[in-house]
C-alpha cells in the first residue's frame, strides 16, 4: 500500500514514522509512506505556499497552485483532505481505507486550504472530531497508525478484530483489562477473571462493556440491540450508584 502525505512540515514525521506499528509495517513492506514537502511547489524565491483570503478574514490560506503543480506531475491515489467540516472518521472507514492500494493525504495548515483543492482533487473530506487543530499532520498520523494495525503487524490478530468499534465488539466500548500483579496499592483484579470459568468471564466482560458504554458513550446504544440482561445490568448499576449517594 502506498501512502503519500502532502505537508508543509515534513520534519514532523521524522520520529513517528520510525516507531511502533508504523515502523513495523514499513519494515514488512506492507506500506510505503512518502512525505511530500509541498514547499517545493511554492511560488518565487521564497517558495510561497499561502495567500490572503478573498472576502477578508484572519490568517492565510494554502494556495490551489501548489497542489495543481503536484498533481500534474505525480500519480493520484484515493485522495483525502482533512477538514473539520468533513465526515467523522470511524473504525469502519479506517478498515475500508486500509484496503486501498494508494492513498494521497492532503494536509492543510494556517487557516485552511483554497476550497478548489478539495473540489478538484479530493475524493472525500474527513474530520477526526469536533475540535480544531493547527494543521492536518496529527490527523494524518492518526489515520496512518490506525491503517497499519490492519497490515498484519500485531502479534495477535484478535487484537484488531476484538477492539472497541470493531464489528466483533458488538458496538460497545471495550471492557477494562488487567495484568500482574494481582493486587497493588489496595486494588485487586476482579476475582472472576482468575476463576478459570470462561462463561462467567465472558458475562462479566459484557456487563462491564455495557456499564462503560452507558457512562461514557450512551449515544452508541442507538445502534445496539440490548438484551433484557443488558438492561438489568444498567438498572442494577443505577441502583448501586444511587445507594452510594444516599
Amino acid at each position: 500500500m502506498i501512502i503519500d502525505i502532502l505537508t508543509l512540515f515534513e520534519d514532523f514525521y521524522q520520529s513517528p514514522l520510525n516507531s511502533g506499528v508504523i515502523s513495523m509495517a514499513k519494515e514488512m513492506n506492507a506500506v510505503d509512506i512518502n512525505i511530500v514537502n509541498m514547499r517545493e511547489f511554492g511560488e518565487g524565491n521564497y517558495k510561497k505556499c499561502d495567500d490572503y483570503t478573498y472576502g477578508g478574514g484572519p490568517g492565510m490560506i494554502m494556495t490551489y497552485t501548489i497542489f495543481k503543480k503536484y498533481f500534474e506531475s505525480n500519480s493520484k491515489g484515493h485522495t483525502i483532505i482533512f477538514s473539520p467540516s468533513g465526515k467523522t472518521l470511524t473504525q469502519q472507514k479506517i478498515k475500508e481505507l486500509s484496503q486501498k492500494e494508494h492513498l494521497t493525504l492532503i494536509l492543510g495548515h494556517y487557516e485552511g486550504i483554497d476550497y478548489r483543492v478539495e473540489k478538484k482533487y479530493a475524493d472525500e473530506a474527513i474530520s477526526i472530531g469536533d475540535y480544531v487543530l493547527s494543521g492536518g499532520e496529527i490527523p494524518a498520523l492518526l489515520l496512518v497508525d490506525a491503517i497499519c494495525r490492519y497490515k498484519g503487524v500485531l502479534n495477535n490478530s484478535e487484537s484488531v478484530v476484538n477492539d472497541t468499534f470493531e464489528e466483533n465488539a458488538n458496538g460497545l466500548l471495550e471492557y477494562e483489562q488487567y495484568t500482574r500483579p494481582f493486587e497493588i496499592d489496595n486494588m485487586k483484579v476482579p476475582d472472576v477473571l482468575i476463576s478459570g470459568n470462561h462463561k462467567l468471564i465472558e458475562e462479566y466482560r459484557r456487563e462491564r462493556s455495557i456499564i462503560k458504554t452507558f457512562i461514557n458513550r450512551s449515544d452508541m446504544f442507538k445502534n445496539i440491540d440490548l438484551t433484557k440482561k443488558d438492561i438489568k445490568t444498567i438498572f442494577n448499576y443505577l441502583i448501586d450508584k444511587t445507594n452510594k449517594i444516599l
